[in-house]
């Protein structure tokens, strides 16, 4: 009578003894689970290039790393989560980087650093990538590890009304046009091409230009335009303002708390998305350039001359301001790329 009872403890024991190490396989499988955010819409550039470095990270340390994506600014906008990267509550993140903490970061987005993609890809993806080691060094200093960058494409603006001479700066006094808050390139920028600079965070600049508290923005490009603004916007000049791009970063505690191998996979993945994504906004202006035209919004590209000159009067007038807030040093590699030196 008792075999049967003993036969049951035992194999009540074997079952708990193999339940525990199931919990404690799983338990070492998955390492680390971390957070990882960013701004864009869902199947955005930004969006699906985010989810294939993920897959490919998973992947590759078979389940030891695993990621919670919240996309489209779930957990706030962007300046904010860049605060929470940098306190390590969101471990990871490809969205723009933040200028709050460093005013040199505003380095990333300075006007007419870059003129074409020859260019962005000398300045970012090349053996030499001067302005992504520059923007690498200055995340370092403020808790942020840099791993990418993601390729947006060009900036312009967009306007509620077509002004009559945009390319005349005389003809542009008093057009409200919104900059990105707290970017002295930006608002400098903004009144060297003869627009009233007027600060409006991007979340609330629908509602700006709805209402006529701004008349025209600066800081997006054609797609963040048609997606989120098209309603508003009356007309889209393509000057080539900037090149939009959205910084791969992680905490620099959370990531170096991986091992070398696991940063490597890390790493590998993201330069490969990187470069996938240059491919990509090759094509993405002129898409929805051509969106918004079929929409009946008028769009303005510029020819060669004009965006020379403009970009001859931001680099003249907006980049010597820089130097103070920049740095002269950061500011004079800017001016030998450029040909100015």
């Amino acid at each position: 009578m008792e075999i049967p009872r003993l036969k049951r403890v035992i194999g009540a024991v074997a079952s708990a003894v193999l339940m525990l190490g199931v919990a404690a396989g799983s338990a070492q499988a998955q390492e680390h689970t971390f957070k990882w955010s960013h701004s864009f819409p869902v199947d955005s550039i930004v969006d699906t290039t985010t989810k294939a470095i993920i897959a490919e990270i998973e992947e590759k340390t078979e389940g030891r790393i695993a990621f919670k994506l919240f996309p489209a600014g779930q957990l706030g906008d962007w300046v904010e989560v860049n605060e929470q990267v940098v306190r390590g509550v969101v471990e990871f993140a490809s969205q723009p980087v933040s200028p709050s903490y460093d005013p040199r970061l505003q380095i990333r987005v300075l006007p007419y650093s870059v003129m074409n993609f020859a260019e962005v890809e000398q300045a970012y993806f090349s053996d030499d990538p001067y302005l992504f080691n520059m923007m690498s060094e200055l995340m370092g200093e403020n808790g942020m590890t840099t791993l990418g960058v993601v390729a947006q494409g060009f900036g312009g603006g967009g306007f509620r009304e077509c002004p009559e001479n945009v390319f005349d700066a005389a003809s542009n006094s008093g057009i409200k046009m919104r900059f990105p808050p707290g970017n002295q390139a930006w608002q400098n920028m903004v009144a060297a091409l003869g627009f009233e600079p007027t600060p409006v965070p991007w979340g609330e600049l629908y509602l700006g230009l709805q209402t006529g508290l701004v008349d025209a923005q600066v800081g997006g490009q054609p797609y963040n335009t048609w997606t989120t603004h098209r309603d508003v916007t009356e007309c889209w000049v393509q000057f080539n303002t900037h090149f939009q791009n959205s910084f791969v970063f992680a905490n620099t505690d959370a990531f170096n708390g991986l091992s070398k191998a696991d940063q490597q996979i890390i790493r590998d993945a993201v330069e490969g998305a990187a470069l996938a994504s240059l491919d990509l906004a090759h094509g993405e202006d002129q898409k929805y350039m051509d969106l918004m035209s079929e929409a009946g919004i008028k769009v303005i590209v510029p020819t060669d001359e004009q965006l020379a000159r403009i970009a001859t009067v931001a680099r003249e007038q907006v980049w010597p301001v820089m130097d103070e807030v920049i740095g002269k040093d950061l500011m004079d590699i800017m001016r030998e790329k450029a040909g100015l030196m």
